[in-house]
């Protein structure tokens, strides 16, 4: 048997960054819940790809982070980080079977696999079960996301469509990209025909979207061997043996159900009483394509007043600029208007970025134009619409490996928009971070403190690699535009994203 096992290697994973799998990521989602959890000091990541989310983690946290993918190439990359950062990661490029079955690994309080699940073999799924009832520690959680059904029956004869011509009608020779491309092309041909099998809609629009995505992450989107969407009921019937009670969706916006039903919807889901059922029928709801779940081996929830106790010492940090808060959020339920009148206050006290505990907030907000519940709830939108970073009741880490991290990540940005994260002690993982301000920020810290001098090195940097600023789907062709593009940006950062990143721990104060 090969040791790719079925799954795609001919084309290397993109370097995605993925914060359901941070630790205090997932502390803060799971308290904000209500759930008690004990101190944690080991983690794990069982498929890392490219390891940008095991190396963010490892390097901008304490806990000692063990992660294992089976792809050379993926872990030559990933341990090459993880030894610029020094964070002491232990990363392995073993198949699931060997990874699981070896004896020198501790117990594990935190347990992650992302985008996993739904593409491996049901033998390599039961070893990772297996594993996690073994090494997942009582109290430890488990992030798992997968494809879900029902909300993939629609698209489930596309896929296969895709495979089936990538293995039978490929020519001789020809690599995965024109693999993924031949396929497309065929499948486009198809729907134009108005197949009835393809006659939702939705496929159209959905063959549509994927047409326009990285071939890297649709060959292992779509093309692997293994490949099954799974209802949330068959999952939990699936992990049963590891012990593990199902908590809540990786989400804070998941614990606003105006969001997400309609009134009627809400009640016929308030009236199951088994947390299970409930979930499966959500999903009937919504239609879902995909889960981000987190489980719990031994959960316990508090009393009313140790959760709000424990809430208050939970801490926020703005994640963007004041004025690119949306005050709109498109929903599958459609778009939802946020109401200034709470959300305004709010905004006002974090738009110098500073972190500040929730029980601060409370007490300079709470009165009678807003009630706690109002601000957990808006706390819980904009954590979930990614307008606020959850953090640790403290600092993650001490800031050298993430600084050692973060400048080889900046190194890179020099030839690749590939890397869109950095390492953030104050959140104990990686900030979203586009190419262009990791090169402000490479330059500031070499000493250029005028816009003007950040947008030129960039500028010259592009016309080096012979690249263009593609902005709004366009290419600037004009030098003068690019430039006075770049400037503007650059303007930006050092006025309003600046302060966001020293108070995050990824620039320091100079």
């Amino acid at each position: 048997m090969s040791w790719s096992a079925g799954y795609v290697t001919d084309v290397d994973y993109t370097y995605g960054y993925y914060s359901e799998l941070n630790p205090y990521y997932a502390r803060f989602v799971l308290q904000d819940a209500g759930y008690a959890l004990p101190a944690w000091h080991t983690a794990c990541e069982l498929g890392f790809g490219q390891g940008m989310s095991v190396n963010l983690h490892a390097a901008s946290g304490s806990l000692q982070w063990y992660a294992n993918d089976f792809n050379p190439q993926h872990a030559a990359f990933a341990q090459e980080l993880a030894a610029i950062s020094g964070s002491g990661a232990v990363l392995s490029d073993e198949s699931f079977a060997e990874f699981c079955a070896r004896d020198d690994l501790p117990q594990f309080d935190f347990i992650g696999l992302h985008g996993i699940w739904s593409w491996i073999s049901p033998d390599n799924r039961a070893l990772i079960v297996d594993f996690v009832r073994r090494r997942l520690r009582v109290g430890g959680v488990l992030y798992i996301s997968y494809n879900t059904l029902p909300g993939w029956a629609a698209f489930a004869p596309l896929r296969k469509l895709f495979a089936c011509h990538a293995e039978r009608m490929s020519a001789p020779g020809a690599g995965i990209e024109a693999q993924v491309k031949a396929a497309l092309d065929f499948s486009q041909q198809l729907v134009a025909t108005e197949p009835r099998a393809l006659s939702d809609s939705r496929v159209k629009d959905r063959l549509g979207t994927i047409a326009k995505q990285d071939p890297h992450y649709l060959a292992h989107e779509y093309f692997n061997r293994d490949w099954e969407p799974m209802y949330f009921a068959d999952l939990a019937a699936a992990l049963a043996p590891a012990k593990l009670a199902y908590a809540c969706q990786a989400s804070t916006m998941d614990q606003v159900p105006v969001l997400h039903f309609t009134p009627e919807q809400q009640a016929l889901l308030d009236g199951i009483a088994d947390p299970l059922f409930r979930e499966t029928v959500r999903d009937y709801i919504q239609n879902q394509q995909f889960r981000r779940d987190y489980w719990i081996k031994g959960a316990r929830k508090l009393a009313p007043a140790e959760q709000q106790a424990q809430w208050e010492r939970m801490r926020v940090a703005l994640a963007v600029p004041r004025d690119q808060v949306k005050m709109k959020l498109a929903l599958p339920r459609g778009t939802i208007n946020l109401t200034p009148a709470l959300y305004d206050p709010l905004l006002e006290i974090l738009q110098d970025g500073q972190p500040r505990t929730l029980g601060e907030l409370a007490k300079r907000l709470l009165g009678p134009a807003m009630q706690r519940s109002q601000l957990v709830e808006v706390i819980r939108v904009m954590v979930g619409a990614r307008m606020l970073h959850p953090l640790p009741e403290q600092a993650a880490a001490d800031g050298q490996a993430a600084a050692r991290l973060n400048q080889r990540i900046v190194q890179l940005a020099q030839h690749s928009a590939g890397i869109a994260a950095l390492a953030s002690p104050q959140t104990g993982g990686g900030v979203p971070i586009s190419r262009f301000t990791q090169l402000f920020i490479q330059q500031y810290l070499a000493g250029e403190r005028e816009a003007d001098g950040l947008a030129r090195y960039v500028h010259t940097l592009l016309q080096r690699n012979r690249e263009r600023v593609v902005h709004e789907g366009k290419m600037m062709e004009n030098d003068a535009a690019q430039l006075a593009h770049l400037q503007a940006l650059a303007q930006r950062f050092l006025q309003a994203e600046l302060a966001s990143l020293q108070a995050l721990g990824i620039v320091p104060l100079v």
